[in-house]
């Protein structure tokens, strides 16, 4: 259960590239869409975290 709630308020800028993916993919289904800031915002980091390797 601790691990849970330390997934739940992560940081973005913490995340890594697999929780990215899964962080949108549980988004995008819990608020019905792609265009919500929180999934913007997953997605510009996910992009500099790619473009670093």
């Amino acid at each position: 259960m601790a691990e849970e709630k330390e997934k739940k308020n992560k940081k973005i800028s913490k995340m890594t590239v697999d929780e990215i993916d899964a962080a949108i993919k549980k988004s995008a289904e819990s608020m019905n869409g792609q265009s919500s800031q929180y999934i913007k915002h997953l997605r510009e980091r996910k992009e500099e975290l790619l473009a670093k390797k």
